[in-house]
Formats: structure tokens, sequence, C-alpha cells
């Protein structure tokens, strides 16, 4: 789950992800076709390579079974020249045995040895085979009739030469160790009617088997190979493949997440710096480097930005820590406006208390003096007048006192 939320929150990862697995999907689109491809040349190849061993060691026997009958031939007319001398006979036999050390015997034998009408090979056991009969050493005799000057049959030449079959089959199984090798006769199970190879099932196992005749003959030697073997380079090939392709895979997405975490270095720079300045570090400074894509220019742009940002912040702070001040010394004067205010209003008020008193005897003394005026003596006018004379005077003073407060304000 942490892996998961980290792929989720990390862009590098995403990133070096999806890189990769577009590689991946390259990789297996191309390494199918090429596997596919390489399938049918390493197995064709596979198959002709078996082919040319079984041909090699089939070739072998050919020579020896060719320059016997080439022998034979030459002894086979020497003979015939010699028909009436016994003895010469039995001596060119005798030299042909001595001159050629792959052959056994050479011997003739007289007119009635059945099946001796023409020039062939015989081998008993190969002649009657109704299976598959396993390498070993055995004889086998060429039989060539002899006739004489008017075509008459005379004489059955017979030579015999021992093919050590063991040492076919270690040679056979030294370059093909998976396989099986076999003589097969007339009625031999693996058997065909022409050299080659064919696909076959035993025991519902896949197979393939090989073929090869021997010239001249009716035998021939085959082989039996399971397919998972005749694959086993391209199985190897293939496991080598993938496995490969998993380390080339993985090295890339080691590769991608380094090269994507050095080139996105800046970005997470950024973002850390950019973090930073939402939680009010405007001070934070954002480096700057010589890179000319956008990634240069985006952090270029950002520190631009910041600069400006802390500028303007700078200017806004100390517009703020004036008016600040400002406020303060109105809200000084305010409350001293404020206190002047209820002082002046006190001032006034007791001022007006004051005044109350002379402006009602004033207003007494008039009203006494309009009411009564012709009744009032002198001396009762006088006193009255002096009453409103300092009565004025105490208003007069008050109201100067008030225009010295106002002024003082």
């Amino acid at each position: 789950m942490n892996i998961f939320r980290y792929i989720r929150r990390s862009f590098a990862a995403r990133l070096s992800l999806w890189v990769t697995g577009f590689v991946t999907a390259i990789f297996v689109v191309a390494l199918t076709l090429l596997f596919r491809f390489s399938l049918a040349v390493v197995k064709d190849e596979s198959l002709e390579q078996n082919m040319q061993v079984l041909e090699h060691a089939a070739l072998r026997v050919d020579r020896i079974l060719h320059q016997t009958e080439m022998t034979a031939k030459t002894a086979g007319w020497m003979i015939s020249q010699h028909l009436a001398q016994p003895a010469m006979v039995k001596s060119l036999c005798h030299d042909v045995t001595q001159a050629n050390l792959w052959i056994d015997s050479c011997y003739v034998m007289p007119v009635g040895v059945k099946n001796a009408e023409a020039a062939r090979w015989q081998e008993p056991l190969l002649d009657t085979v109704s299976d598959s009969v396993a390498l070993r050493p055995m004889v086998m005799t060429y039989t060539l009739p002899v006739t004489d000057g008017e075509g008459r049959l005379r004489l059955t030449l017979a030579v015999d030469v021992q093919i050590d079959w063991p040492d076919i089959h270690q040679e056979l199984m030294t370059q093909i160790p998976y396989g099986q090798c076999f003589l097969e006769g007339v009625g031999g199970r693996y058997r065909q009617d022409a050299s080659g190879y064919r696909p076959l099932k035993v025991d519902d196992k896949d197979y393939y088997q090989y073929y090869r005749n021997f010239s001249n003959t009716e035998w021939g030697l085959a082989m039996l190979c399971p397919e998972r073997d005749i694959m086993a380079d391209y199985n190897r090939l293939q496991t080598t493949g993938i496995v490969v392709m998993i380390v080339v895979l993985l090295l890339l997405l080691l590769l991608c997440r380094m090269v994507i975490n050095r080139n996105l270095m800046p970005l997470d720079l950024l973002s850390e710096k950019v973090r930073r300045i939402s939680q009010n570090h405007f001070d934070e400074p954002i480096p700057t480097n010589n890179r000319q894509d956008e990634i240069g220019e985006l952090q270029r742009s950002f520190s631009t930005m910041q600069q400006s940002l802390a500028s303007h912040l700078s200017e806004m702070h100390q517009k703020t820590e004036t008016l600040q001040e400002r406020n303060q010394a109105l809200q000084a004067a305010y409350d001293r406006g404020r206190e002047d205010e209820r002082t002046k209003t006190a001032f006034l008020n007791r001022i007006s208390e004051e005044l109350m008193q002379p402006v009602e005897e004033i207003s007494i003394a008039t009203d006494r003096l309009g009411a009564a005026y012709q009744r009032l003596t002198k001396a009762e006018m006088i006193e009255l007048q002096q009453q409103i004379n300092l009565q004025t005077e105490t208003i007069t003073s008050l109201i100067d006192q008030t225009l010295i407060k106002s002024k003082d304000k």
C-alpha cells in the first residue's frame, strides 16, 4: 500500500513506470516476433543438422559398401577369366582379402545358391527383420554372380564385410546424445521409403524420426529424437532472452528513475520552496541554474516571481507599519479629542451652571426694575444697578474664562 501511495504521489515514479511499461510492450512484441521467427529457423537448423549427422554416418557405411562392390566386381571379372583354374580363383579371393583390410573374407559358391542371380547385399537378420535392430557388430555379405564368356552363370562370388556399428553409434551419440539409433530392415518399424525426417508420436510424446537408406540395399539407418531435446537450444535461447529482457528492463527502470530524478530535482526543490512560501515564508530564496529548457525557465520565472512577491510584501509591510503608526497617532488624537470634548463639555456644563445664577439674579433684578420702576427709590435703583453690574461682571468673567479655555484647546 505504501508503494502505491508513493507511486501516486511521485511524478518521477509514474513517469519511470510509464517509460518502462512502454519499452516493455515494445520488447515483448519484438521478442515475440523474434522468437516466432527464430523458432522456425532454429527448428529447421536443428533438424537439418541432425539429418546431416545421420547422413555423415550413413556415408561412412556407403563408402565401405561402395568400395566393397567395386572390389567385388573387379575380382568377379578376373575370376571369370580363370574359371577353369580353381587354384587361381582361390588365390584371387585370398588376394582380395589381403589387399582390402575392411573385407573379412572373399570366397566363391557353386551355382544354385539362393538369390545369387543378381548382385546384391545380404544380411539374414536385416532381410527378415520386422522391428528395429540395435546397432551391434554385424557381417554383411555382397554376392555377385560370375558368368563365363557365353553369359552362363558359373559361380557366385561372396564378400563378407563386418560393419562396426557400435563405433558409428558412438559417433552419433557424441554429436546427438539424446537420440536413439537403429538399423532398419525390410519390415523395420522406423523404415521409410526415402531418406529424410518426419514428426512422429511415440507413447503420446513428440519425436522426430530420421532415416537414411544405404545405397543398393533395402536397409537403412534410423534415429529417433525427442522434439523437446531438438528444441533445447531454442528453449535455452528463449529462457536467456526472457532473463536478459527482465534484467534490461530492471536496469532501464533504474536508469529512468535516476535520469528522471536528476532532471526533476529542480522541480522537487521548487515544490518545496513553494510549499514554504505557502506557509508564509516569503523570504525563502529560490535558486536558479543555467538550464535552457522548460524546467530552467520555470525555475527562473518562479525566482523572479518570488523576488517580486518578496519586494511587494516588504513594501506592503512598510506601508502597513506606516498606516499602523498613523492609526495609532489618529487613535491617540481621537482619544485626546474625546478627552478634550469631555473636558470641554464638563467645563461648559460647569460654566453654564455658574452662569445660571447671575443670569437668574439679573433677570430677577430686571423684572423687578421693570415692574416697579416708579415705586423704587433712587437708592434701591442704585442697588439694583449695582447688583446687575456685579452679576454682569460675573458673567463676563465666566465668558472670558471660556474664551481663554477654548484658545488653550
